[in-house]
């Protein structure tokens, strides 16, 4: 169904959601849509949501490349 470089494009986007939750958990805040940060303290249910999203997506986005990869 998809090809080689589809599915390593995949999981190039998904590590990188990954590292941008993991840096958004280490600095105390995240980037999001627009291009700006959320700090954890001004707004932590904006925080908490999009850390969560960059988490959820990152390892959905690496199972599924994973799955297609195998298959």
């Amino acid at each position: 169904m998809c090809n080689s470089t589809l599915t390593f494009l995949i999981f190039i986007v998904s590590c990188t959601l990954l590292c941008f939750g993991f840096s958004g958990l280490k600095n105390n805040r995240v980037r999001v849509k627009g291009g700006y940060y959320v700090e954890r303290l001004a707004s932590p249910i904006n925080y908490w949501l999009n850390v969560g999203i960059y988490f959820i997506v990152g390892i959905g986005g690496i199972c599924f490349s994973l799955f297609m990869a195998s298959i």
